[in-house]
């Protein structure tokens, strides 16, 4: 995509984030990239002394996540120099005028490229910059006035570990050089909303700028090392360890499917793009279910009390070729109700309120979502909080709803609920939901864990198809976690993908996520240089991986010939 394509794209994007983004965050009249602005020492790219010896050798990795320090000492080489290339820091102030225009092509945040960050860092331990927290409160990065969480200020954060698993090397090791690091800071916002409303916005848009930024930086370092413009073409591995626990998971959601869009268009002017995600965390806690239509089978939903924020459910109908006539039909019994309640939807695209006794209880909503020939029905249902908010406000009994669905016995229906609990450091009090199937097992008879779906078991609560639902994508590598190596037993909680996509249940690869069953976590870097934290699930197996490809694709031992090549090829290893 050019850099006037891509301003474009932003801009038509802008429209829809009214509400959503913190109002100063918003650049209300974004220009096209302008190449001028990488073409001084102040605003490259990278300093002189971080551009890769080797050219050959070097791969950018990207990361996308939150608050990540980008001044941290793992992110450096010797001489208090920058390898990160650029950070663009969605939710940070915008600059209506940024020195040099960098970023002005940026919808909303604030972008930093590495000369600059190198820069800062050479004024540390001044009386400028006396410390790492006085340097990202210069940068906006941190900013306790503006109202929203500033989780750049947790001591130990997601961002900081994944990007250290990632990314992260000591400033003399001799490999650190190869690794420019691309890096997109989500809004807290992102991160706090665990149903993931908006998060396809922010990683799309933050997709689109690590492929531009990386095309820009070979453009810039074919100028700088005066070599043939377009015989720099750097691969690009970006990894993504976050994910949903509802969503279609058959490849068609929206953030999938433009992952493998990207990567299956490789171009002229870079190397293969190559994403990599979570299976998720999800196995044993109870989100996925199965329903034959077919039969009277019904599951339990299990609402929570003092749960203070609403519900979701989703059913989604087996793929069609068309859509049908005949909308599928979602029916709920409420405990204690008088009688089940049963949607009389007459068309897609449609709501209904579900009320008992002229309460309000829930709203249900079909969707027809299209895919490659055909599409699926999706019904969603909502329901309010166990616990009101303020005087009058809806709420419902906690307790176990039984839930069913009617599609004319099209095929199965599978049952997604969304996640709910409260991301650490991040409030919103929600208490998660889950379904209930008298049939499901959490122990055998010896106590431990049950970690698979009983053979033969395909409806009812499933272990199977709890996958992270960004990750179902083809050319995606998807990463499971397990204890200390990758030949030891999955952690529990590690998701499992479904059978009929044909792929390893456990994640096309495994990697680390725990040091043991007795001691959780991996240790990776905390927030400011020096600290460590201790952080588990596949959200760190995940960057393990990322690493793993970037040094493999470093020593010439994947092919760049397409995505789909170095997938294979990597997965044969």
């Amino acid at each position: 995509m050019s850099a006037k394509s891509m301003a474009g794209a932003f801009g038509d994007m802008l429209k829809h984030l009214d509400g959503i983004a913190v109002s100063d965050t918003l650049n209300l009249a974004p220009k096209a990239y302008d190449p001028t602005s990488e073409s001084t020492d102040e605003f490259a790219y990278l300093s002189d002394d971080a551009i890769p010896k080797k050219l050959g050798k070097a791969v950018v990795i990207g990361v996308i996540d939150d608050a990540m320090p980008f001044a941290h000492q793992r992110l450096t080489l010797k001489g208090k120099t920058a390898r990160v290339a650029s950070i663009w820091m969605q939710g940070a102030a915008t600059d209506p005028s940024p020195p040099g225009g960098v970023g002005s092509d940026l919808p909303f945040g604030r972008e930093l490229r590495g000369a600059q960050i190198s820069n800062l860092l050479g004024k540390l331990n001044t009386s400028e910059l006396p410390d790492e927290d006085s340097l990202y409160r210069a940068t906006g990065a941190i900013d306790f006035g503006r109202g929203s969480i500033q989780s750049g200020a947790f001591s130990a954060n997601h961002g900081s570990g994944v990007v250290d698993l990632a990314a992260g090397f000591a400033p003399d090791d001799k490999d650190a050089r190869n690794f420019p690091v691309m890096a997109v800071s989500l809004p807290p916002e992102v991160t706090r909303d665990t149903l993931g409303t908006f998060s396809p916005i922010y990683i799309i848009m933050g997709v689109l700028h690590l492929v531009h930024r990386t095309r820009r930086l070979c453009r810039w370092l074919e100028k700088k090392q005066k070599l043939a413009e377009g015989s720099v073409k750097l691969p690009l591995v970006i990894n993504l360890s976050y994910g949903l626990s509802a969503g279609p998971k058959d490849g068609s959601g929206a953030i999938e499917a433009f992952m493998d869009a990207v990567s299956a268009q490789t171009g002229t002017d870079i190397g293969p793009v190559t994403f990599v995600l979570p299976m998720g965390n999800q196995r044993l806690n109870q989100l996925h279910g199965v329903l034959d239509p077919g039969t009277d089978a019904t599951l339990g939903w299990q609402l929570q009390p003092d749960d203070p924020t609403p519900s979701f459910v989703e059913f989604w109908g087996p793929h069609l070729d068309a859509q049908p006539k005949d909308p599928m039909q979602l029916v709920v019994d409420l405990p204690n109700a008088p009688r089940p309640e049963r949607t009389d939807f007459e068309s897609h695209g449609s709501y209904q309120v579900l009320q008992i006794d002229g309460q309000e209880v829930g709203r249900a909503y079909l969707q027809w979502h299209p895919s490659d020939a055909g599409g699926r029905e999706l019904i969603t249902l909502v329901v309010p909080p166990t616990v009101p908010q303020e005087v009058g406000a809806p709420y419902i009994s906690a307790g176990t709803w039984q839930v069913s669905v009617d599609t004319a016995d099209r095929g199965l229906v599978h049952t997604y609920v969304q996640r709910d609990d409260a991301v650490r450091g991040f409030g919103g009090g929600g208490r998660q939901s889950n379904l209930h199937d008298d049939a499901y097992r959490v122990y055998d008879e010896t106590g431990r864990k049950i970690l698979h779906d009983p053979t033969g078991t395909v409806t009812g609560v499933q272990r199977t198809g709890s996958v992270n639902a960004f990750a179902n994508g083809g050319l995606q590598i998807r990463v499971g976690g397990c204890y200390d190596s990758a030949d030891q037993p999955p952690a529990p909680y590690s998701s499992l993908g479904r059978p009929d996509q044909g792929r390893p249940l456990e994640g096309d690869k495994v990697a680390p996520s725990d040091r043991s069953p007795e001691l959780p976590g991996m240790v990776c870097m905390g927030s400011l240089s020096g600290s460590r934290q201790a952080l588990n699930g596949t959200s760190v197996a995940c960057p393990q991986v990322t690493r793993e490809i970037a040094m493999l694709l470093s020593k010439g031992k994947l092919p760049v010939t397409s995505p789909k090549d170095l997938r294979d090829a990597y997965l044969n290893l």
